[in-house]
């Protein structure tokens, strides 16, 4: 916790950095550089780095010859790559503004290891139009930007200046914000950046990058094109595109809330997103022991099947995250001309199943990515573990697509309210991720209707669980698989001391008939497809 720090702190080591301490609740256990883009130094982040560092460590990278940053003997991008390297953190995430945004793409394609995830802000494949992506900077108004900073950098910089801000809603508020900053620029590095702006070629760096990615763009930008969007989509469709309407070149400045909340957005996703061969391993191990302890999920399951409307027509129907089988059967008695597959993402899990039930029917399978035809099946039954979806909208989209037309879809998961108790206190621990998040009804909503689902009804309830203490509680939860598989979990380990102060922070909720309540929200969903 660095709540002691109130100013920003410029690196002793090198004048390119400038550290921004978390003065809040360190929620990222890598930190945030910001990477500035040609024509303004960090000034342009503006009050970002004071927004972020609520909830993360940040750092201004200043590029070679802007404000206090050394110059460099040469300008070409795998120099600039070198140069970020020995400069960054071992391990961070890195967000880059125009030409950061590019530099920041290719540094993450040539050291993967080095980044956790890519954000870029009005950032291109090619700043200049080419033959295949002509959704970009004409190459003529680009050649006339390097003619008027040989002839006069000032005024190519004040010329530039309104290129960022036109297309935005707020364009003279921030013509004026740009030109209140006094930059500091070496005018030959200014020179050659400018030069490198329209050289890079990202093209290779984004359809080989691993790391997580988000680029936002704003929709009015007068220097990358809102359609870059759909060229970047195609060429890694892995990467998120975000639009800010009624912004231009520099949405963090004219919408700086909308901005930091898709940055938030994008970094809670990397915490929070689930390691699925761990969710399918563990999973596995819990297979013997499942049914002993998974009453509460029975219990809502056997009530979800009572409330089908039988259907002796009924051919074809999924049991979504069939864990055990133990719902199989159910089903099976309740539709007995259809063929019930019992579908799971853990193969132990499945082997289980296929032990205690051989005349069943069994697939593995992901549920984002179902090994099944379109319009397969009449009914989708899901019960406590569709949570374990990282991307809601994809697994909407594929849902609907395995689905005939008029087909149902039944579920149920836990929603954000679950174990409420153990969040709670573990946050009086320590700050890392012990609890899985899980969606809204609001989100399944929105999610479902997107996707073309239709009749969509949604409900939610609290049911409250009772133990004699948080050591049988967390037993509990191991015995039915739902161990924290967060990527964004930290390496430490929980120990003795730990769980002692875990136990002493529960102890707060202790009942006056000496148990302690474990609260599940439980969301329950039909649909049509």
């Amino acid at each position: 916790m660095n709540a002691f720090v109130t100013s920003p702190v410029t690196s002793s080591e090198n004048l390119a950095i400038t550290n921004y301490p978390c003065t809040g609740v360190r929620l990222y256990a890598q930190p945030l550089v910001l990477v500035h883009g040609w024509g303004m130094d960090s000034q342009i982040w503006g009050e970002l780095p004071e927004q972020l560092r609520q909830f993360a460590d940040v750092i201004t990278l200043d590029l070679p010859g802007f404000a206090q940053s050394p110059t460099l003997e040469h300008y070409s991008e795998t120099d600039l790559h070198q140069w970020m390297a020995e400069l960054l953190p071992e391990r961070c995430y890195l967000m880059g503004l125009s030409l950061g945004g590019m530099l920041c793409s290719g540094f993450a394609a040539r050291y993967p290891q080095s980044v956790a995830g890519l954000i870029t802000l009005s950032s291109n494949i090619h700043f200049v139009a080419t033959e295949a992506n002509s959704a970009a900077l004409d190459n003529q108004q680009y050649l006339g930007f390097l003619q008027a900073y040989n002839e006069g950098p000032k005024n190519c910089l004040k010329r530039f200046s309104g290129l960022q801000a036109q297309g935005d809603q707020q364009q003279r508020q921030l013509i004026r914000q740009l030109r209140s900053m006094q930059v500091a620029l070496d005018s030959d590095s200014g020179a050659q950046l400018l030069k490198l702006l329209g050289e890079i070629d990202n093209q290779r760096s984004l359809s080989q990058l691993g790391c997580p990615a988000l680029a936002i763009l704003g929709e009015g930008d007068a220097l990358v094109p809102v359609a870059s969007g759909d060229q970047i989509a195609k060429l890694n469709g892995k990467i998120e595109i975000r639009l800010i309407n009624g912004a231009g070149h520099l949405p963090h400045l004219s919408q700086p809330d909308v901005v930091l909340e898709q940055i938030k957005n994008f970094l809670d996703h990397q915490l929070y997103a689930l390691d699925k061969a761990k969710v399918a391993d563990s999973f596995g191990r819990a297979a013997h022991k499942y049914d002993r302890a998974a009453l509460l999920q029975h219990q809502v399951g056997e009530e979800m099947i009572a409330g089908l409307t039988a259907n002796p027509d009924l051919k074809k129907l999924i049991d979504l995250g069939c864990g055990t089988g133990y719902h199989c059967g159910h089903l099976q008695a309740k539709f007995p001309s259809a063929q019930v597959t019992g579908v799971d993402l853990s193969p132990a899990m499945l082997a289980y199943a296929a032990s205690r039930h051989p005349e069943g029917h069994w697939l593995c399978g992901d549920a984002e990515d179902l090994p099944l035809e379109d319009h397969s099946q009449e009914l989708i039954f899901s019960n406590f573990a569709l949570q374990w979806c990282s991307d809601l909208p994809r697994l909407c989209g594929e849902l609907l697509r395995v689905l005939k037309p008029g087909g149902q879809l039944c579920l149920a998961v836990p929603g954000p309210q679950t174990l409420s108790e153990l969040r709670c206190a573990w946050q009086q621990v320590d700050a890392e991720v012990h609890v899985n998040r899980f969606y809204s009804l609001a989100d399944w909503q929105v999610a479902l209707e997107q996707a073309g689902f239709s009749q969509v009804e949604l409900r939610s309830d609290n049911q409250v669980q009772r133990h004699s203490s948080v050591r049988e509680l967390l037993m509990e939860l191991k015995n039915v698989g739902a161990h924290n598989n967060n990527a964004g979990k930290q390496n430490t380990l929980t120990g003795k001391q730990h769980l002692q102060a875990l136990y002493a922070a529960y102890e707060d909720y202790r009942q006056a008939d000496g148990t302690i309540p474990a609260t599940w929200e439980i969301i329950r969903a039909r649909a049509t497809a």
